[in-house]
């Protein structure tokens, strides 16, 4: 009897203390045309740019990072040589996963002077060529708006 009381209070307490850390992030898959996905996150990106990672930090809040990329080529809302984007540490929180030394397509939300990245945008690696020709498009279609 004891022992069953035991292992119930024990699963009761793992799941109040799971509860806690245990964040989840869900994206859903897009059924629209690659023309339409890139349209569609150009238009609701503050910033698109091609770049590599130079460092990766902690912030006080510890479960973001901020991530340094120097700017290959830019599409939209960037115009430094270094960028500085947050993105949560961990996957399961849709924080972007981010290698110092490797190449990135970032597509950023928020405004330029605070950028951040979800593992939900179409944020990929930079030889990934699929979304590069459409955006150099857009970016010609809407220079030319102006």
């Amino acid at each position: 009897m004891k022992k069953t009381i035991y292992i119930t209070l024990a699963i009761i307490a793992f799941t109040f203390a799971a509860v806690e850390t245990s964040l989840a992030c869900s994206c859903t898959a897009s059924i629209d045309s690659i023309d339409k996905q890139v349209t569609d996150s150009y238009e609701s990106s503050a910033a698109i740019f091609s770049g590599k990672v130079t460092s990766i930090r902690r912030t006080a809040d510890p479960y973001d990072v901020i991530v340094t990329l120097t700017v290959k080529e830019s599409w939209k809302g960037t115009t430094g040589k270094r960028i500085k984007v947050r993105t949560a540490k961990d996957s399961s929180m849709c924080g972007y996963h981010f290698e110092v030394g490797k190449e990135y397509l970032v597509y950023a939300h928020g405004t330029v002077r605070n950028l951040g990245v979800g593992n939900c945008s179409r944020t990929t690696w930079a030889d990934d060529k699929t979304d590069i020709e459409y955006l150099a498009n857009l970016k010609k279609k809407h220079a030319a708006k102006k």
